[in-house]
């Protein structure tokens, strides 16, 4: 499916999910160099940039939370950008809700503000690119929020239940940060080479700005992280006092049955001489002493802080 948008002189050629003829169409309509066309056509796994002579080729990862049946998980989503002077072409196979709500956006030609301006696609590239990484921002939040969510929790005294919680979340952390973890190095080249790009020096602060914004995510992504951590180390530790106490109540416990299950052994061994279980009050006497014996070691216990 393609849309086009068009602002300002500026068209924006969005298409997902193309087949061969659609993506040949607009590799010939643009002209297009075909190793551009070669990549729309087929998914790729790996962040790329490259230059021509009149566009530029852009190839990002982004990763995308969204709710699965078990809780969420991050997606990798690709979306390819062929950038002209007065073009910009997205190609992407699998939904992005960020583009899609810039796209409504932009239908309603409510993208800009008066202080904004479109020279060129460059512009409008960069507007979008704010767009997708305010998406990833705020899913990171998200993921943020549930770390404190699962803090509450913990301390609440539900340590147990939320170790599979925070095996998820270190999940979706780790997967968001492997798919994002190449950005930086795109936007460090494109500025490098911004110099000989086809929008010329003026464009330098735009490439400085989205590369902030990433910067940006990148702390935040780090700052999950070490609080994942923190938490994950809290609550292990938590889980190893609550498991050690009871092994501990149990050891006591078995530690003082064992002495009398050793008398009872003893007083019902078939003797017909058996002491004190021959009396009339045999039976009253041993299981008083039991009593007794149990007492005493179970104060024992207690003064040498055991339990």
């Amino acid at each position: 499916m393609i849309s086009t948008h068009t602002f300002r002189g500026v068209v924006w050629i969005d298409m997902e999910s193309p087949d061969d003829k659609e993506t040949s169409e607009v590799v010939r309509r643009y002209g297009l160099h075909p190793l551009v066309g070669e990549e729309l056509m087929t998914p790729s796994t790996l962040a790329k940039f490259s230059m021509y002579k009149d566009h530029i080729l852009i190839v990002l990862n982004l990763p995308v939370r969204t709710r699965q049946e078990t809780g969420y998980a991050i997606v990798d989503r690709e979306i390819d950008f062929v950038i002209g002077k007065n073009f910009l072409i997205t190609c992407r196979y699998g939904a992005i809700d960020q583009l899609e709500y810039f796209s409504k956006i932009s239908e309603a030609n409510s993208i800009l503000d008066k202080s904004d301006k479109v020279e060129h696609a460059g512009n409008l590239f960069y507007y979008m690119m704010k767009r997708l990484y305010k998406g990833m921002f705020e899913d990171l939040e998200n993921m943020r929020d549930a770390l404190l969510s699962t803090e509450t929790k913990i301390f609440n005294g539900d340590e147990r239940h939320m170790v599979e919680s925070l095996s998820y979340l270190s999940r979706e952390i780790i997967d968001f940060k492997q798919t994002a973890r190449v950005h930086l190095d795109i936007w460090n080249d494109m500025i490098a080479l911004s110099d000989t790009s086809i929008f010329g020096k003026d464009f330098i602060p735009y490439l400085h700005d989205i590369r902030n914004e990433f910067i940006r995510i990148n702390e935040l992504i780090s700052n999950c992280r070490e609080l994942l951590a923190d938490l994950r180390e809290t609550n292990d530790s938590l889980v190893n006092t609550k498991q050690n106490e009871i092994i501990k109540i149990l050891t006591l416990v078995s530690f003082i049955f064992y002495p009398l299950t050793f008398i009872t052994a003893v007083f019902t061994m078939p003797s017909p001489e058996t002491p004190i279980i021959a009396g009339h009050q045999g039976w009253n006497i041993v299981m008083i002493g039991m009593a007794i014996l149990a007492g005493l070691m179970w104060w024992y216990f207690k003064k040498r802080k055991w339990i």
